[in-house]
């Protein structure tokens, strides 16, 4: 759960219960910028003026989340009011959890939700996103204000907390909540607090940890529903499955919890490879229900079991029930799209002219009456495998020499896997295996598990599609154990480079490329940094050997280690270092 700002309109007394030293956080109410999301344009108005008469004018309305998406581009908001439903528009909790992807929503901005909806199914997404609170209409301008003040007050307390985890600096972050836990200055937001400590405590790998936290606050009532999803997580993530299995097999069938829990059941499926039961873990969701990270996992899974055609009837109804739902109607017909040139692929030559033409209608038409920041992107990776298909690959090189296809630095891993299989198929692996390194680093940072999921089974499935990759990777090892042998370092760094994102399990491949960076004294290279590489290989189960190897590189970094850092990258190493011609 996130945290927010201060204002000055505040009674003297309330100034007085704050910290000792509060004065230098309290923020004038004239200062906050707010963020308000509401499609109806006279409830918009109103919030507005309430906001107005508490003292806030800084003040920003949006009537959807691309305007806000446009908005959030262009300056920092303290504070976001998103309405739950925003018309024929992506709901509010879809919006946040694209933003999410793009890293625009800081953990410094304080997150409101306002709904006039009381299904437990609707409150329980808009839980799922982790606000910091959330208004039930019809609302009060007093409980409306109350809401407000109190989640600025904790961000304020919190915010050298939350500066940390934004600069992703987790261990730092916990020991500045521990302080603030410690002094016990906001007894009354001690969940908020708890919540907070037991995300670092994961975010640090410290899942055993995280999970004795939410099970203290379990044992005072097991009827809190996000620490129950905490020790979920926290033993999916220490390994422990089939705890997590136990523990949701008990929430299927209940309102506020079925959904959820079928996602994490298949998504603990997936992990398996046990793809049938996957299935029968989605299908337990309505239809109508299926959110659209699990619309796209029921959509491969089906392909996993070459059930294409069950999977276009799926996407088919689900497209056509959001039609008036602009993104939603764009982005599943672009999973259509993507599905009939998967069918595509299936035929034989002779057989691929009407799936492709299909796919060629859809991808036209997605978007066409507004534009989303990357979806041209996922189009023009779509034509350039739909005319591979074709054997027009003139037409797809033509296509991909565009300079603008290449920045795929913000595309999602659905347009990179889609890169991947491009460029293999037009014959430059080199530039297909750097896409596909750079996606399980993008998956790495992912907070969606069931996102996670579908992600790793993409790149899974453009690893097979490259085939057989040691063998090349020791190839272009091997070019650079040549050029190291001449001691031309820089040079030798391309091909370790290369054989590292082929195959980054071989450790040999890591050190040598560790190695050569060290001796052509370069802090990053491409996309990778040394100090992080680096930090890679010491996480790893190395052999005696290896761990010596890369103990002595350690020393010559930490002779001068100001050599190998990258203004703005938060790296702890300490470890030793030192160089060895022990090459492999």
């Amino acid at each position: 759960m996130k945290l927010g700002n201060r204002c000055n309109s505040l009674p003297l007394l309330a100034i007085f219960l704050l910290l000792p030293h509060a004065t230098r956080f309290v923020m004038d109410r004239q200062k906050v910028n707010i963020a308000v999301v509401e499609d109806n344009g006279m409830a918009r108005i109103n919030l507005r003026n309430h906001l107005m008469q508490m003292g806030f004018n800084k003040i920003a309305c949006y009537s959807h989340g691309r305007e806000l998406v446009k908005g959030m581009q262009q300056k920092h908001f303290d504070l976001i009011l998103m309405d739950y439903h925003l018309g024929n528009n992506k709901n509010g909790v879809e919006v946040i959890h694209d933003i999410n992807k793009t890293g625009l929503l800081k953990n410094v901005t304080c997150l409101i939700f306002v709904t006039s909806d009381r299904l437990p199914i609707i409150i329980g997404q808009i839980v799922d996103v982790h606000p910091d609170d959330l208004v039930v209409k019809p609302y009060t301008i007093r409980i409306l204000e109350k809401t407000l003040l109190n989640c600025l007050k904790i961000n304020m307390h919190c915010r050298p907390v939350l500066h940390l985890i934004d600069q992703q600096k987790w261990q730092k972050a916990l020991e500045e909540l521990d302080q603030i836990i410690k002094s016990n200055i906001l007894p009354k937001s001690k969940t908020s607090l708890l919540k907070l400590r037991a995300r670092l405590l994961l975010k640090l790998g410290r899942f055993e940890q995280a999970t004795e936290l939410y099970e203290s606050v379990l044992a005072g009532s097991d009827k809190v529903i996000w620490a129950k999803w905490g020790v979920i997580h926290a033993q999916f993530l220490a390994g422990k499955g089939e705890v997590s299995e136990e523990i949701l097999k008990d929430m299927l069938g209940a309102h506020l919890t079925n959904d959820k829990a079928c996602e994490w059941l298949a998504r603990i499926s997936v992990g398996r490879k046990e793809y049938v039961k996957a299935e029968e873990y989605i299908d337990l969701i309505s239809e109508g229900s299926l959110s659209t990270a699990a619309t796209k996992l029921k959509t491969y899974l089906y392909q996993i079991q070459d059930k294409v055609e069950d999977a276009i009837d799926m996407l088919e109804r689900k497209r056509m029930s959001n039609k008036h739902i602009r993104e939603k109607y764009a982005e599943l017909s672009l999973e259509l799209a993507r599905c009939y040139l998967y069918f595509a692929e299936t035929k034989g030559k002779n057989e691929r002219a009407k799936p492709i033409k299909v796919a060629r209608f859809l991808i036209g038409s997605a978007g066409r009456h507004f534009l989303e920041e990357g979806l041209q992107l996922k189009k023009e990776y779509m034509n350039v495998l739909a005319y591979i298909l074709e054997d027009n690959i003139e037409k797809a090189n033509e296509l991909l020499r565009e300079s603008n296809i290449n920045d795929l630095k913000n595309a999602d891993i659905t347009t990179m896997t889609d890169a991947v299989k491009a460029w293999v198929d037009v014959g430059d692996e080199m530039k297909a295996a750097q896409i596909l390194f750079n996606c399980g680093e993008k998956i790495k940072q992912m907070e969606d598990l069931t996102d996670q999921s579908i992600s790793d089974l993409l790149v899974s499935q453009r690893e097979d599609d490259m085939g057989e990759r040691r063998p090349r990777a020791l190839k272009y090892n091997k070019q650079g154990l040549g050029l190291h042998s001449n001691r031309k370092y820089v040079e030798a760094v391309e091909y370790f480079y290369q054989a590292y994102i082929l195959f980054p399990k071989e450790s040999a491949f890591g050190l040598n490329l560790l190695q050569s960076l060290v001796e052509a004294e370069l802090a990053e290279f491409s996309n990778i940094k040394t100090l992080r590489v680096f930090n890679e290989l010491d996480k790893r189960d190395l052999n005696a050997s290896n761990r010596k190897r890369l103990n002595e590189i350690g020393k010559k970094i930490s002779l001068d280690k100001d050599r190998f850092i990258v203004t703005n990258e938060a790296q702890d190493n300490s470890h030793s270092i030192n160089e060895t011609d022990e090459f492999l």
